[in-house]
């Protein structure tokens, strides 16, 4: 075909023009596409990372929330006692209560046999693994079962030492797929794969070993192209069995700018017919709003806060708003976050991470100001009577009352819980403590008054702690180790009080974990022994029964006194096993003498009210062989502080086996009486205290007669303790005391020489065969 001849100038221009404006239009289009295509995948791209990051936030979260909830449960007297004792049903309801308040499907109890307590769901089979160090330091993994991925939260029960784990397990399925969904600024899916071989598999694609964790690749399944996200998953030991696949589709990535590209076209044939000046403003209407929008962009994935202007109300101008929304969202999403990592859920106040931090920021600007602060430390008095008394959610609603209240109190100081139901302050001091002394008093003043609670009335007291900067420490945290032992001195002092630091509280601490530390060992090696002093009878001095004292030689220090070593084992909690140890150990020794002589075993108030007392005498007595009849228990009148009626209960049913119970250190409480009446002991112990006078004192002599006078009208046998002299005994057997105990006869022996003192009594035939 033969080409047109253009024969006249205007034509020829005019397609010397339109070729022109043709070939510059299409340059154009080619160029705003490419702008279009890189803002979209930039800003795909750095939305999924943002995305990325703000899940790891929000596993951390749930991993604090889900090991918080776990801990305070792992800690609790009653749970541990449990544990220790087996007692399943308490574990499977305090594990109920456990899903509900940390949200998890499944909660489990594994203890030291591998024994598994409650449902485990899927992992039923995978939880012997947990035993040991599989963890490592963390406390959370998450492991796969066939197809299914399942995330598991530990914490141990110490008591002191390891006597369980508690598991909590979140099957990860498509419903918490769906809610980080929910949660991410752009419409991406998310999805969990397994390991299987080399790579990564779920139902729908593989993915090879080599693909990059914690970053954005181009990922191809089914023809469909994808930005995506590999986030490995925490498993048990060094191999992990899961990961995070975050997908955002290209085409969903490209779709706010189909319309730009269909505008394009449009404004194209409107172009070749405006010719320059539609071509100048088209371009200058696309192309700086794409440029803004991608720098935009940029700055965003850097974390920056930033917006672009809307100019328009066409494609570009949508597409800049709804940048707009998505950094707003993100924005509020990480405020979000961040206020939740340093705050506290229940009561709004900054939590432990905010309170460390400000700390060591007060610090620092008091030192280079030259400026004193102080750090008040408090806890409730019975705040665990109030829980399980009117139940958790009154305990709930008292932290928030308290917290609300010392915020009234300090002035817009800072003000923090800790956990549980400690708080902390931090204020400037005066040179004289007048400002702590002065918040001291007002808070004990407030809190000496009930607390209403949803319309009750609740008792609330709390004891305070206080360290001062730069006088007691010069670093945040022996500012709060120091106000920690201060604390504990105000406990020790009667509660209800305020103490300030002193440096003798340091030093008994040190000595106190020093002891605990050794204990520990102590029990653990075996290097605790027993000694055994004699109780004679007052005519004949023939032995009766043997009293078991425990005593610590310690490999360095010598004997340990038990009057430095029991306290400090009650407030650690190991007079458990201490105890159990001792009942165990008597009736072993015990059971090689002759029949009629009893073993005595003196027990602390806290081995006697934790769960399983009874179980551990019977088990010690099935164990030796020993006749209950010749176990002797001595209780102090101590024990029966929280409440007679559950005392008596425990006594009774010790009585039932046949074992004897005394009762130690008679007349130097407060109701003996009323005690006597509730229980009828086998035995009552008159302190030393009385017998050490009893010859020169007629006042102490008084006191016996009335004892003696009293155990004898309720038939029961009597021992005085402390006899050294001859004049005591002469006294003691003239007013019709049973038996006696002291130096006068023999100290505290090992179980060798007890042997042998047995034996000697009956060779210069003061003691009969039964």
């Amino acid at each position: 075909m033969r080409r047109p001849r253009f024969h006249s100038l205007r034509a020829r221009l005019t397609v010397l023009y339109a070729g022109l404006f043709s070939a510059g239009l299409l340059a154009l289009a080619i160029l705003a596409q490419g702008m279009i295509e890189r803002s979209a995948r930039q800003t795909a791209a750095d939305a999924l990372a943002a995305s990325g990051s703000v899940y790891d936030r929000l596993w951390q979260e749930r991993e604090r929330s889900l090991v918080g909830a776990a801990d305070i449960l792992a800690r609790d007297f009653g749970f541990r006692s449990a544990v220790a004792s087996g007692d399943a049903a308490t574990i499977v309801s305090a594990l109920a209560s456990l899903r509900a308040r940390a949200d998890a499907p499944y909660a489990v109890l594994i203890d030291m046999n591998g024994r598994v307590i409650g449902d485990a769901g899927p992992v039923s089979g995978r939880l012997a693994a947990l035993q040991g160090d599989a963890l490592g330091d963390r406390r959370d993994a998450v492991v796969a079962v066939g197809r299914r991925a399942n995330r598991i939260v530990t914490a141990p029960v110490l008591a002191p030492l390891e006597i369980g784990r508690i598991v909590l397990i979140v099957p990860l399925d498509a419903q918490e797929m769906r809610g980080l969904e929910r949660l991410s600024s752009i419409p991406l899916t998310a999805s969990i794969l397994i390991r299987q071989g080399p790579g990564w598999m779920d139902r729908d694609r593989t993915i090879g070993a080599t693909t990059p964790a914690d970053r954005v690749f181009t990922l191809s399944s089914a023809g469909e192209q994808s930005f995506a996200m590999l986030k490995p998953l925490h498993g048990m030991g060094a191999r992990t069995e899961a990961a995070l696949l975050l997908a955002y589709p290209m085409d969903r990535a490209m779709a706010p700018y189909r319309s730009i590209q269909i505008g394009l076209v449009a404004a194209g044939l409107v172009w070749l017919t405006l010719i320059g000046i539609g071509s100048a403003r088209l371009a200058r209407s696309i192309a700086r709003p794409v440029t803004a929008l991608d720098r935009a962009a940029r700055r965003l994935a850097e974390g920056e806060r930033t917006e672009v202007v809307v100019e328009t109300a066409d494609e570009i101008g949508r597409l800049s708003a709804s940048f707009n929304l998505m950094s707003q969202g993100i924005v509020e999403r990480e405020e979000r976050i961040a206020h939740l990592a340093f705050h506290d859920v229940l009561t709004n106040l900054p939590n432990r991470a905010f309170f460390r931090q400000s700390l060591d920021q007060e610090i620092a600007r008091a030192a280079r100001n030259g400026e004193a602060l102080a750090l008040l430390y408090m806890d409730l008095d019975g705040f665990k009577v109030v829980n399980d008394a009117l139940g958790h959610p009154v305990g709930d609603g008292l932290l928030r009352a308290v917290g609300q209240r010392l915020l009234e109190l300090s002035d817009n100081a800072f003000v923090a819980r800790l956990g549980g139901d400690e708080f902390v302050i931090i204020i400037g001091e005066a040179a004289d403590h007048s400002t702590s002394r002065r918040l001291a008093h007002s808070i004990l003043d407030v809190f000496a008054n009930p607390v209403m609670v949803d319309g009750r009335e609740v008792t609330a007291g709390i004891s305070i702690g206080i360290s001062l900067f730069p006088e007691d420490a010069r670093t945040g945290e022996a500012l709060v180790r120091n106000a920690d032992l201060a604390l504990y001195r105000a406990k020790q002092d009667g509660r209800g009080v305020y103490r300030f630091f002193e440096q003798a509280l340091d030093q008994q601490a040190r000595r106190r974990r020093q002891i605990e530390a050794d204990l520990r060992s102590a029990i653990r090696t075996g290097g605790l022994e027993l000694r055994f002093q004699p109780i004679v009878g007052t005519s004949d001095t023939s032995i009766r029964c043997f009293e078991a004292l425990l005593r610590w030689p310690h490999p360095i220090d010598g004997y340990i006194s038990p009057v430095d070593f029991i306290p400090v084992a009650e407030e650690t909690g190991l007079i458990v096993p201490l105890g159990e140890w001792v009942i165990h150990e008597a009736c072993r020794v015990a059971a090689a003498w002759p029949s009629n002589i009893r073993v005595a075993v003196n027990v602390s108030p806290l081995q006697f009210r934790a769960p399983g007392f009874q179980a551990i005498v019977l088990q010690a007595l099935a164990r030796s062989g020993l006749s209950p009849s010749r176990l002797e228990i001595e209780i102090t009148e101590s024990v029966f502080l929280d409440g007679v009626d559950t005392v008596t209960d425990i006594l009774h049913q010790l009585r039932s086996l046949g074992v004897r119970i005394a009762l130690d250190d008679f007349g130097t409480g407060y109701s003996s009486l009323s005690y006597l009446r509730s229980f009828p002991f086998d035995k009552l112990k008159i302190d030393r205290s009385f017998v050490i006078n009893i010859a020169d004192d007629p006042n102490a002599g008084a006191i016996v007669k009335a004892i003696l006078d009293l155990a004898s009208a309720l038939q029961m046998e009597t021992t005085a303790e402390g006899v050294e002299s001859l004049e005591q005994q002469a006294e003691l057997q003239s007013r019709g005391c049973d038996t006696l105990q002291g130096f006068l006869f023999s100290r505290p022996v090992d179980a060798k020489a007890a042997g042998e003192l047995i034996e000697q009594c009956y060779q210069q035939g003061r003691c009969q065969a039964a």
